[in-house]
């Protein structure tokens, strides 16, 4: 046959029958198919037209592990690279597969962007819609440090193991200068990369020094950038800053805030964010109970895991003129605040409760809600997201991931 003969009868794939791309759609999932609706305006249409789920570009999604019972018992599918994906809004739920999460765990994300990791702090930050993914440098390229072979998610560095506990995604990929990300270790470890560096460079604090074994570090639980420098909050509540044009700067530490003890409550956590003004603002949760055991078998350990049942949370705002934290109520945050492993974010649309906070990774429960009740901040309600209602998704015993929020961005045709 002549070559123009075969061209021409090659067909399009926008010009794909629909009862063809209705048939492929049976097979997909709902990741496959937001990249499927995303190739042309036809197939977009095509997945309109037979009402398949979709994901809402912007809302409020939460990360699981995924649940698999066979035989009456939990079947872990962290090898598989299978999860749990759910839409809070829309109470929509979804079992996903990512080739890219096979024998790996998110250890943070920043709206539609994953920090991955394997066993070896190998770290690589994945969109899960478009597939994409980015490699992030060694620990390695930190003088002193090396990565352990035998420990999960652990560098070593004479004496001390180091366990990572999470990484703070600050900008994605998608950001003008790229990625920028911050790694917390349990030792009070504190280290920031680039795009433009392609190295960790170890933020310096006195409770960061290698050679003494007599030491209590400060074990930062959460850390932001803000106006050029590096925001920290310990597990004592105070909070240092460190800016990040001088290599040679030293953490420094800020105005503490008065932070009310409740009756009952024997332990408390600490969260950063932002408010839509760009303040920074401070997040106290307490609680009390033992932790339960499903905190040994989650893949990532987290400083948050502290106790079992949430009794309050307490707000401050910082003050950049004053250099004061001032206390501030769920109603004062202008929208709602999804807060976790993951960059904050505020998200203000139908099927959230308005200016409440939402915090995943509370030990027994995927997502505690707290509101204004009076003149508390009390948890108002606490969900759980399984992928069949028999199971919940905290049940896991063996590779549990951290609940985390997620915010896809999908393009609309």
């Amino acid at each position: 046959m002549p070559y123009a003969s075969i061209a021409t009868s090659f067909v399009q794939w926008s010009e794909l029958p629909q009862d063809a791309c209705s048939n492929i759609i049976q097979f997909l999932d709902v990741l496959d198919l937001q990249r499927f609706s995303a190739v042309c305006t036809t197939w977009s249409a095509t997945c309109s037209n037979i009402n398949s789920p979709r994901l809402k570009s912007g809302n409020p999604t939460l990360l699981t592990s995924r649940m698999d019972h066979y035989d009456g018992r939990s079947k872990e599918t962290l090898v598989e690279g299978t999860f749990g994906l759910h839409d809070v809004t829309e109470c929509t739920s979804f079992c996903v597969y990512n080739k890219s999460l096979k024998h790996r765990t998110w250890v943070g994300g920043k709206d539609d962007w994953l920090v991955t990791s394997d066993k070896r702090c190998s770290l690589q930050l994945l969109n899960p819609i478009t597939g994409e993914t980015v490699p992030l440098p060694s620990f390695d390229t930190i003088d002193g440090i090396e990565i352990d072979q035998y420990s999960n998610l652990s560098i070593a560095s004479e004496p001390y193991n180091r366990t990572l506990r999470r990484v703070v995604l600050c900008q994605t990929p998608s950001s003008s200068s790229g990625h920028l990300a911050l790694s917390l270790f349990d030792d009070g470890v504190l280290a920031y990369t680039t795009k433009s560096d392609n190295m960790w460079f170890l933020v310096d604090h006195s409770s960061s020094y290698f050679g003494s074994c007599n030491y209590i570090p400060d074990i930062y639980m959460d850390a932001l950038i803000h106006k050029g420098s590096i925001v920290a909050v310990d597990n004592e509540g105070f909070v240092f800053s460190w800016h990040m044009g001088d290599k040679n700067a030293t953490l420094v530490k800020a105005t503490s805030a008065d932070i009310p003890v409740v009756i009952g409550s024997d332990c408390r956590v600490f969260y950063l964010a932002k408010s839509p003004g760009d303040q920074q603002i401070l997040i106290c949760v307490q609680g009390h109970g033992p932790v339960s055991s499903c905190g040994d078998f989650r893949v990532l350990k987290s400083e948050h895991d502290r106790f079992k049942n949430v009794d309050s949370i307490t707000l401050f705002r910082f003050d950049d003129v004053g250099e004061t934290w001032r206390r501030i109520h769920t109603s004062d945050l202008g929208a709602s605040l999804f807060v976790g492993i993951n960059h904050p974010f505020y998200v203000t649309c139908d099927g959230i409760k308005p200016n409440s906070l939402h915090v995943a990774n509370i030990i027994d429960h995927d997502v505690a809600i707290f509101g204004t009740q009076g003149e508390l901040d009390m948890p108002i309600e606490v969900l759980n997201y399984p992928i069949k209602e028999e199971a919940q998704s905290y049940k896991i015993r063996q590779g549990m991931r951290t609940s985390m929020w997620f915010r896809p961005t999908v393009p609309v045709k």
